[in-house]
């Protein structure tokens, strides 16, 4: 088990099952686009990033990278880490192109 003092931010409830598994530390779903509009979210990740900095863990997809960019907009500066795999070319199983 990884344990880290900072708190980890990932996209969906799946993302925090996974972590959950090896990483020992506060976990906290942004549900996608939904935090835009979720004040308490956002309080709540803001007072984090103050108290322990966090670790924003997305898809290096366009949504991930606005995600990235409203986190950086509303926590303090120095307080984030981002790690994310950057998009690789090709294609996915899932998606026609």
């Amino acid at each position: 088990m990884i344990k880290l003092k900072q708190a980890v931010i990932v996209e969906g409830k799946y993302d925090k099952i996974t972590l959950e598994n090896f990483i020992d530390a506060t976990i906290i779903t942004t549900n996608g686009f939904r935090i835009f509009k979720d004040v308490d979210k956002r309080k709540l990740i803001r007072l984090f990033a103050e108290k322990c900095g966090i670790i924003v863990m997305t898809d290096s997809d366009s949504a991930g990278a606005l995600i990235r960019s409203h986190l950086k907009q509303i926590c303090p500066k120095g307080s984030i880490i981002n790690v994310y795999i950057p998009q690789l070319s090709g294609k996915e199983k899932r998606k026609e192109k």
